[in-house]
C-alpha cells in the first residue's frame, strides 16, 4: 500500500533481520533473538511463530511458487542454510 506502515511489536519478534513476503498475503519475518520465524498480515497480526533449529536466523526467502521456504544464519563456526518444505493450510 502507498503510504501505509505500521509498527509491529510483540515479544516473539525480538532482533527482527531478513523478511520476505510470505504465502498468500503475509509477511515471513527471522526473529535472530527468539531462533524462530514470525508470520504476519500484512496488517501486522501474528499469524504463527515457528522455531528453527539454528542460531540467530538472519536471512529468509520464499520459492516463487511458494512451495519451499530458505532460512541462514551468520553465526561465525556455525552457519546454516535451511530448506522447509510448505504444505499449504488445510481448512
Amino acid at each position: 500500500m502507498n503510504g501505509t506502515s505500521r509498527a509491529v511489536t510483540n515479544e516473539n519478534i525480538q532482533g527482527p533481520q531478513g523478511a520476505c513476503v510470505g504465502p498468500g498475503d503475509t509477511v515471513l519475518v527471522c526473529s535472530m533473538d527468539k531462533n524462530s520465524i514470525v508470520h504476519l498480515s500484512v496488517d501486522g497480526n501474528i499469524i504463527g511463530t515457528y522455531p528453527v533449529d539454528m542460531q540467530k536466523p538472519t536471512s529468509i526467502g520464499l520459492s516463487k511458487n511458494g512451495t519451499r521456504l530458505a532460512v541462514s544464519n551468520s553465526v561465525n563456526g556455525n552457519k546454516k542454510l535451511h530448506l522447509y518444505k510448505i504444505s499449504p493450510a488445510m481448512h
